[in-house]
């Protein structure tokens, strides 16, 4: 009977967990909206992006909270930071898209499966040539495979494929784009290293500098850098391939660095 108890309390413990997730991400999705309405209000009165003051005293009010509650005030700190991050993310979209980024939301502002197919074709580097035929480099990809990964039919790729190429600025950049030879899968293989920072605020210009700056003063060469695009990515990283695996005082000043959230190595 007490394996059975023990089983039956486990079970209401899971149920009471997941009723805490849902209402976690429908906390989440709130505070997501009313940063979208921030991000509106200020466009209409034309107020910078960022408050940093402010973000520090809602991280320190989720400390001071933490504390009172008996929770580890770092833990209450890194989902804080992690929330206005985002926050700050989906605040640029609305912001700061370039403008070649604007002109295809709004070529396919009634037809969201065609913008996904299209997000789809830039982050993976695949161009459109003639016919409207979706090519990996000079290698053709089905256009069924492209579907399979927007979670669309065939014939919205083809849709949109043929209204890239008819579009006069979006022509020219679909049917030039090339994929990248991404090193971080086979680092380890080659004797390299990988680490992979996320940002306080992918948005904000330096963030490469610093890193590279880190880097240099420890002699370490960079093999690579990929950065996710902020208005593809819900969590962009900052990918760097080193010449050797890194250890150490480096790893330290990079965590250490004001515009960097959290560094994970390979």
């Amino acid at each position: 009977m007490g394996r059975l108890a023990d089983l039956k309390d486990l079970e209401e413990l899971r149920r009471e967990i997941d009723e805490i997730d849902r209402q976690l991400i429908s906390l989440l999705a709130r505070r997501m909206g009313l940063a979208g309405e921030i991000a509106r209000i200020k466009e209409e009165r034309g107020k910078p992006l960022r408050d940093e003051g402010r973000e520090e005293e809602g991280v320190e009010r989720a400390r001071g909270l933490a504390r009172e509650l008996g929770l580890d005030p770092e833990v209450a700190e890194a989902v804080m930071r992690v929330i206005i991050s985002r926050m700050v993310q989906k605040q640029a979209e609305r912001l700061e898209r370039p403008e070649w980024w604007e002109h295809l939301n709004r070529v396919f502002r009634d037809y969201p499966a065609q913008l996904k197919v299209a997000k789809v074709l830039f982050s993976r580097g695949l161009r459109v040539g003639k016919g409207g035929k979706i090519f990996c480099g000079d290698m053709r990809v089905p256009s069924i495979q492209v579907a399979r990964e927007a979670g669309v039919d065939r014939r919205t790729v083809e849709m949109t494929a043929r209204t890239l190429l008819e579009d006069e600025k979006l022509g020219p950049l679909f049917s030039n784009l090339q994929p990248l030879p991404y090193l971080k899968g086979v680092a380890h293989h080659l004797g390299l290293g990988v680490v992979e920072i996320t940002a306080e605020d992918a948005t904000k210009p330096g963030i490469l500098h610093e890193v590279a700056g880190v880097l240099s003063r420890f002699r370490v060469s960079v093999r690579q850098v990929v950065a996710d695009d902020p208005h593809l990515v819900p969590y962009p990283k900052l990918t760097v391939v080193t010449d050797r695996p890194l250890k150490g005082r480096v790893i330290e000043e990079l965590r250490a660095l004001p515009s960097v959230q959290s560094v994970i190595v390979y």
